[in-house]
């Protein structure tokens, strides 16, 4: 990536990026109703009988690999972007953030062709503040120019 010594960030990826938070979440949540609902050696309060046990299990180990899969990809495609992407100037052309996530686009030239793209991230401070007009730093991949991320939500430095 050119410019600066901005660096991209696993923990700004987590608080921004939607599909990565959420891939991240799966499991953790899946594990949380596994360990939690089990009777424990008291066998106090067991939501998940006996024989359900296995069933939860197996659903705990689904999503660990599908959650964890997708989150290794979305990061290594993220820090692959990163890496060999270009920066470009983008301006903003939609901010729709509803509830604790939302979408926001952006538009940009390179080389030479303009390319419209997107991003679902988390709500936080960061994407609060972004509004309509807004111009941008946009990194872009490219290989796949369709496929940009503004810089400074990914990064720290």
């Amino acid at each position: 990536m050119e410019g600066g010594n901005r660096r991209i960030s696993l923990l700004r990826i987590l608080w921004t990026d939607y599909p990565a938070f959420y891939s991240a979440l799966v499991p953790a949540v899946a594990w949380v109703v596994y360990l939690a609902w089990t009777p424990d050696w008291r066998g106090a309060g067991p939501v998940i009988t006996a024989q359900a046990h296995p069933i939860f299990l197996t659903l705990a180990l689904i999503a660990t690999a599908g959650g964890l899969s997708f989150l290794l990809i979305r990061l290594w495609t993220l820090f692959r972007v990163f890496r060999t992407g270009a920066e470009v100037k983008g301006k903003i052309s939609s901010v729709e953030i509803k509830r604790d996530h939302g979408r926001v686009e952006y538009v940009y030239i390179f080389e030479h062709q303009e390319y419209f793209s997107g991003a679902e991230v988390h709500r936080n401070a960061e994407t609060r503040a972004l509004k309509v007009g807004d111009h941008v730093t946009l990194v872009v991949d490219r290989t796949k120019p369709r496929r940009a991320f503004i810089r400074d939500l990914y990064t720290t430095g």
